[in-house]
């Protein structure tokens, strides 16, 4: 390099020597009114060679400047940002420990040289929501958000906290923000559905469960989706019929067998809203065709206490021998029999059937003792009446309600169209076999 510079050096002079030899007249080189010279062209040459040189010399060095200042910056940034970083993990390791309050501290540090950091801003914010403090964490979420106006994790905050407070209509706005920005969000869409369901707005929840549906989830996730669609749909049913509404109610039901003809609670529902409307034959119906098709022995039940009611006990004594010819050796058909035989004081006709009918080896439950204990006690056999009953404390399988939850064996006395512990609908089911552990 030092070679070149020496060779181009020479070449300048050269050419300047040869320059001077060709020009030897003077210039005139005005400075102003009183300032004018003749000096020679090659010295013209000379002096705006050296101040082209002194330019260039100056505009290098502003920039090797301005480079080391921005170099200089970038430098103390870098610490400054490794600083924090090294700040916030201690801050980070806190607050998983749950030490919020060595963690609040630390992150206040942060905000104090960095007021914009935003995962400090947000961890803040989980902090003061995780200890009831929902005003400060909206205020920290509030700040994030003005950072980052189209944060989707951001939004999900503060729909959280507005959640908590039970304000409903901003927490579906901001899921409605989320929404505008990517309108298939799972997380977004099941957020939306909680809480209409949390307020029973079935209707607006049935838009947003099509809309699940429809979004990016895995095929399990959405048979599942598929299964939640009937159970709001028979919400909705439940819904119209409480309202008053019996026609919707009963459209919606039907809609709802039609998709799935073994959902007994739809059957259960629509034999109701005929009941309300005084369509006592169409109810009948309704619960006959809902055993025919599930052969679910709530129907009977449902039509035992009907037929009863209405005066025609003929009517379930047929259908439960009906029942028991197409299956007889089910002793679960057989046990409700001599319970029908028993409430309607037919003691002979239930004592004949729950020790003839019935194996009490095979079908040992509580309720068959108990029944045939009171029906000894009816026949003032108090001795086999008490050991009936001592029988029926002895039962290894307690059959302690009627009715037991598939899913997860919670049990309960009364029929319902949804499980109140794992939220799922039309699984209740008479235990006779053992279904329910408790």
């Amino acid at each position: 390099m030092t070679k070149l510079a020496i060779l181009l050096f020479i070449i300048f002079i050269t050419a300047l020597g040869y320059l001077a030899i060709l020009n030897k007249e003077p210039v005139t080189l005005s400075l102003g009114e009183k300032h004018v010279y003749e000096i020679p062209k090659i010295a013209l040459i000379l002096i705006s060679s050296a101040l082209g040189a002194l330019a260039m010399l100056v505009i290098v060095a502003v920039r090797d400047l301005k480079h080391y200042i921005e170099n200089w910056q970038n430098l103390r940034q870098q610490k400054k940002d490794l600083r924090i970083q090294e700040s916030y993990a201690k801050a980070l390791d806190a607050f998983i420990a749950l030490r919020y309050e060595e963690a609040s501290e630390i992150f206040n540090h942060i905000l104090e040289e960095e007021p914009d950091h935003l995962n400090t801003l947000l961890r803040l914010g989980d902090i003061a929501f995780r200890t009831g403090d929902f005003a400060k964490a909206k205020e920290f979420y509030t700040k994030a958000k003005e950072i980052r106006p189209r944060s989707i994790e951001v939004l999900f905050l503060l729909e959280k906290v507005f959640e908590a407070e039970k304000k409903w209509h901003e927490a579906l706005r901001y899921l409605d923000n989320i929404l505008e920005m990517d309108e298939e969000n799972p997380m977004a869409l099941y957020r939306k559905r909680d809480i209409y369901e949390i307020n029973k707005n079935w209707e607006s929840l049935l838009d947003v469960q099509y809309k699940i549906l429809k979004s990016d989830i895995s095929p399990k996730e959405k048979q599942t989706e598929h299964k939640n669609l009937l159970g709001y749909k028979y919400e909705l049913g439940c819904y119209y019929l409480e309202k008053g509404d019996i026609d919707k109610a009963k459209k919606v039901l039907k809609a709802i067998i039609k998709l799935d003809k073994n959902y007994t609670s739809a059957y259960l529902a629509l034999a109701e809203s005929y009941l309300r409307e005084g369509e006592i034959e169409e109810a009948e119906n309704r619960l006959v065709k809902g055993y025919e098709t599930t052969s679910a022995l709530v129907f009977l039940m449902r039509l035992e206490d009907l037929l009863i009611d209405i005066g025609e006990p003929g009517k379930i004594i047929d259908l439960y021998q009906q029942a028991i010819q197409k299956n007889p050796r089910d002793p679960r058909l057989q046990f409700f029999m001599a319970k029908l035989y028993y409430r309607l004081e037919m003691i002979d006709y239930a004592f004949e059937r729950i020790t003839s009918a019935i194996d009490s080896t095979a079908a040992d439950y509580p309720d068959m003792h108990t029944l045939l204990g009171n029906i000894y006690e009816k026949h003032m056999q108090h001795d086999m009446a008490a050991q009936e009953f001592k029988k029926a404390l002895k039962v290894e399988k307690p059959l302690l309600v009627p009715f037991c939850c598939s899913e997860c064996s919670y049990i309960t006395k009364d029929w319902l169209g949804r499980c109140p512990k794992c939220k799922s609908w039309n699984t209740l089911t008479l235990d006779f076999d053992g279904t329910c552990k408790t």
